[in-house]
Formats: structure tokens, C-alpha cells, sequence
């Protein structure tokens, strides 16, 4: 079913990023007290292929239009840094607080984002690449947690993660990097699966189940690192990309479209028809165990 959906969903990943898929929302994006540079999503291109790459904060919208409350119990406490030792283990909680930070600003947390970014700027000095985090940009974040910017904050830590992105890819630290994604997409997966409780047919439900694609796209995109280490993490994920396989998709009768709206000023975008990929309750049990048991053991260190 991947297959024959694949090419849709690229096309419209160009637009909207990775983590949406062919049913009709509205995702509104907030205006920055000092306007940020808007990147493109990061790609992958190889042998004329396309691989999006997931990036935390893309994921996080659907819970704010949502309103589903912030909830600091699902994510990695930041005391744990300490226990993280090697290469591998520092690489994932990168991209675990990588998630959590994009969490945080997202839903207007500043106090735990300013926890997060001074994680995430140890993490890079231990993994030597304190380079991709320069004194320009951790100031314009102090600025911003001082103020209580939330929405300038969500775009900081979406800054982040790509100038990290782009350093590691860069410098050729594919080790690093496939690291790093994979482990904040664990890590924005079980936030996902645990911040509500499920609703079949709901719009959480549904960015849950879009997730199949991503899944297709981080293992292509780690394939093509060809990297022993990120091939071992990618291993681990069988399980969760053999239950992303078993989602069927429900054809409808709508056609697929996109248009942007004007709303209070911001732009909206909106997909709208297609078929939608749906998890019922035993699927989604199923999944949010898988997810639980590999993030745990990417926490505690043992990966």
C-alpha cells in the first residue's frame, strides 16, 4: 500500500513536510514576534530518489489545534544526560531532546525549552559538533525564554535542529546524524501515543497513522547513509515498521486537493480528499508498546 501511495505523498511532502498525509486539516502557522527564516524541509536525494526527513517540529501542530495540554511527564528528563556515555547514546537523545524541545516551545512551554536547549547544547560539545550551534543563535534563544516567545521559540528550535542537520551532513558525520533522526522521531511518536487517549477516527489518530510514511522515508534515508551503527538502530524498528505495514487505507470519494486560506492574518493550508490511512484501538496498543519499549531503551542508555 506504501507503494502505491508514494509518489502522492512526496508531492505533497514538498508542501507541507513528512508528517501530513492525504486528509483534510488546517494548520495554521504563528507569526514570530522578530521574523526567522523560514528553511525548506530537509531532503535526502539519492540516485534521483527523494527521502524526506522527519523533523520533530512539523509533528507537534496537531496537538496545539487540537488543544491537547502540554504534559511534562512524557518526555526525557534532562538529568539524564549524565548517564549517556557513548557515541551512540548521546546521538539518539540528541535527537530525543531534539523532540522534547520542539514539544515544548510548541505547545508554550518556555521554561522546560530553556531545559532543553542547554541539553541539547552539551550533548553537541560532547558529540564534537558544538560548531553547528553558534553564539548568535543560543543568544536569540536566551532572548526569546526571557520574553516568554513561545512562537518565537518554536521556530528557534526548528532553527536548531536544522543547523545541526546541516552541519553533520555537511562535515560527513552520517553516524551522528542518522542517529539523531531516528531518535527524535521515536521520541515524537510516543509523545504522540501518549498525550491523549486514543479516538479512532480522531485527527491525532489519523497524524498517528500517517506516520507509516515516515516510516518508509527514515528507513530509506538511514539505508542511504550506509552506515553499521544506524543500520543497528534501524534494526530495532523492524517490529514498528512491520505494524505500520498492517495499516489499510479507507478510499473515499473525494479528490485530492490543497489550497491556502487566509486566517487572522496568517496563511492556512489545507489538504483536503485523497484516501486516509487509519489504526483502530488494538493497532494502536500494539504500536504505542513497540514505541515504548525502544525509546526506553534508547533513554536509559542501552542502545
Amino acid at each position: 500500500m506504501i507503494n502505491r501511495n508514494i509518489n502522492k505523498i512526496l508531492v505533497l511532502s514538498l508542501l507541507v513536510g513528512s508528517f501530513y498525509a492525504c486528509q483534510e486539516e488546517a494548520v495554521q502557522t504563528p507569526a514570530p514576534e522578530k521574523p526567522v527564516e523560514q528553511k525548506p524541509v530537509e531532503e535526502k536525494v539519492v540516485d534521483n530518489i527523494t527521502y524526506q526527513v522527519p523533523t520533530p517540529n512539523e509533528l507537534f501542530a496537531v496537538l496545539k489545534y487540537a488543544d491537547i495540554k502540554y504534559d511534562n511527564n512524557v518526555v526525557n528528563d534532562v538529568a539524564n544526560v549524565n548517564n549517556y556515555s557513548t557515541k551512540s547514546a548521546k546521538a539518539l537523545n540528541f535527537g530525543v531532546y531534539a523532540a522534547d524541545l520542539a514539544y515544548a516551545s510548541s505547545m508554550g512551554s518556555s521554561s522546560d525549552a530553556s531545559e532543553y536547549f542547554e541539553t541539547i547544547k552539551k550533548l553537541s560539545a560532547d558529540l564534537g559538533v558544538e560548531n553547528a550551534l553558534d553564539e548568535a543563535i543560543m543568544s536569540r534563544i536566551q532572548n526569546n525564554m526571557e520574553s516568554a516567545n513561545g512562537d518565537s521559540l518554536f521556530y528557534l528550535s526548528n532553527e536548531t535542529y536544522y543547523k545541526a542537520y546541516s552541519y553533520l551532513e555537511e562535515n560527513d558525520r552520517s553516524d551522528v546524524l542518522g542517529m539523531i533522526v531516528m531518535g527524535g522521531w521515536i521520541e515524537g511518536l510516543n509523545i504522540m501515543l501518549n498525550v491523549a487517549e486514543f479516538e479512532e477516527g480522531s485527527e491525532l489518530s489519523e497524524r498517528i497513522a500517517d506516520q507509516q510514511i515516515t516510516m518508509f522515508n527514515l528507513k530509506e534515508f538511514a539505508k542511504s547513509l550506509e552506515n553499521e551503527d544506524v543500520n543497528n538502530i534501524l534494526d530495532q524498528m523492524t517490529s514498528i515498521e512491520d505494524l505500520f505495514n498492517s495499516l489499510e487505507y479507507i478510499e473515499t470519494d473525494e479528490e485530492l486537493s490543497t489550497s491556502v486560506k487566509k486566517e487572522e492574518g496568517d496563511d492556512v493550508y489545507v489538504l483536503g480528499g485523497g484516501d486516509v490511512l487509519t489504526i483502530n484501538a488494538e493497532q494502536h496498543s500494539q504500536l504505542k508498546s513497540l514505541v515504548s519499549d525502544l525509546r526506553s531503551q534508547i533513554i536509559d542508555g542501552s542502545l
